[in-house]
Order: structure tokens, then sequence, then C-alpha cells
């Protein structure tokens, strides 16, 4: 998870709950409590909210929040997430339309991509549209409306208008949890909507997720695991969701066997 994703988490959860403990974050999050901290001590210079031993409760006057550019410093390198990156971009085959959700995993496909001519790309998000605006053989179109500052994407005013008239060959999302019984799993609402009728909008809808979302639980469900026929994803996913993706005919990539090719 980039560190912007992960402050944005960090803020949302605190507006929920208003405090919460360091320990909590950390196992929600998926990362150690030193991470959090730091980010928690970022936080409280910024005046948005105030540690204590353990934890940290939210400030009851917040700060207003400067909008950072994106760009390449403020991501951090995740093997994983390249390697899934690569190998979703290899299903994008030239003179398709493609949709890239917003996220740091779709960030990667960007990347991938940019080298790429004759594919047209729709994006709602900032990240991919940095990556792609100086690739003169890749035509971008950005879904402009609502700023979401922290995740840097947007939502469109009137969302199902400006996607009822789109159609899709095939649309790339990454999500917070993967579980057996929830499904895919949310905790950004607006994505969320986005995912929804995209899916509707596309021939193709591939999930793009690490192995650290498996097992995981997010705020909302976005649709069962069967629903969606593909998934890439690095190897070391466990073995009954392997056996599950094999008895549903979920096509299943991996970086297992990740090898150079050419277009």
């Amino acid at each position: 998870m980039f560190k912007i994703e992960r402050i944005r988490r960090i803020k949302e959860i605190l507006r929920d709950c208003r405090q919460i403990e360091v320990s909590a974050l950390s196992s929600l999050l998926n990362v150690s409590d030193a991470t959090i901290r730091n980010d928690l001590e970022e936080l409280e210079k910024e005046g948005f909210l105030t540690r204590f031993h353990g934890g940290a409760t939210i400030n009851s006057q917040e700060t207003a929040e400067p909008v950072n550019s994106p760009d390449d410093s403020m991501i951090e390198y995740d093997k994983a997430k390249e390697e899934i990156g690569i190998i979703a971009a290899r299903l994008i085959r030239e003179r398709e339309w493609v949709f890239l959700g917003p996220g740091t995993t779709t960030y990667y496909i960007a990347k991938a991509l940019a080298p790429r001519s004759n594919i047209n790309v729709l994006t709602n998000s900032f990240l991919a549209a940095n990556i792609l605006r100086s690739s003169p053989n890749i035509k971008v179109l950005f879904l402009g409306g609502q700023l979401e500052r922290l995740g840097f994407y947007t939502v469109p005013d009137n969302l199902e208008k400006e996607l009822s008239s789109i159609y899709l060959d095939k649309s790339f999302f990454s999500v917070d949890g993967v579980d057996l019984s929830a499904g895919y799993t949310l905790s950004d609402t607006p994505v969320l909507e986005i995912i929804q009728l995209i899916k509707n909008q596309s021939r193709e809808t591939i999930m793009a997720v690490d192995s650290a979302k498996f097992n995981q639980r997010a705020f909302r469900k976005v649709c069962g695991i069967d629903e969606i026929k593909t998934i890439v994803t690095n190897a070391e996913i466990p073995d009954d969701y392997k056996q599950y993706f094999l008895e549903h005919g979920i096509c299943t990539y991996t970086a297992y066997d990740l090898k150079p090719i050419t277009f």
C-alpha cells in the first residue's frame, strides 16, 4: 500500500471512530506498528489528530489539507504490485478500450502500458493519467468530476449518466479485501459505485489484487468472487483460493512465471 493511500485510510477510520489504537490500525492496514506510529506522528504535525500512548484521537477542528501533485516520489515501491501491473498490461491488446480505476495497483498497470502503442485508456486516476500523459501513442481520456484529494481520483457529478454511454473491452480495478465468504470488498464508497457501473459497461472486468489483500474484509462489498472471471495476483495467494478459482472457472494470472514479452 502506498503511503498516500494509507494516510487516507487512517483519516477515514478516525473520522468514523474518533479514537483508535496503533495495534488496531496496523492490523487493519496490514503494516507494522512502527509504520503506523510514523504516520500518526505526521498527521499530528498537520493538526489532524493528537497522539496518546498506544493510539490517537482525532482533533475536533481539522486543519485544511493541501492537495499535492501526484508523482513517483510519493509512491513506495512495491515489487508484487509492479509484477501484477506487468502481467495485467499484457492482457491488453492493440486498439482496445480499457478502464484503469483508482489506486496504486492500477498505477503499476499504467506504468507497464506506457511504452506501448495503439491503446485507448479511460481513467479517473490522476496517478495513471500522469504516467500515461507522456506516452504519445496511447490515447488517454480522463473522467472528470469531483476530486477525491487523498486518493487522487475523480468521481463524475452524474456518475450513472456519465458512464451509461461508455463501452469498454476491459476494465481493471483493485480492492481492499478478498474473502471467500464476503467476496471483493472496499472501504471507499465512491470507488465502489464506479466499479459497479463500469463493470456493467465492460466486456471483461479484471481484478488486480496482491496476496496481502486475501483473507481480508473491508467495509463495503463490491461483488462475489465468482462474479469476476479474471484475476491478476502474485503467486503467494492461499491454496484454498487457488482451488476455488479452479473449481469456479476463474482465470488466474500470477507472477510465478513472469518472462519478457514483446508486442
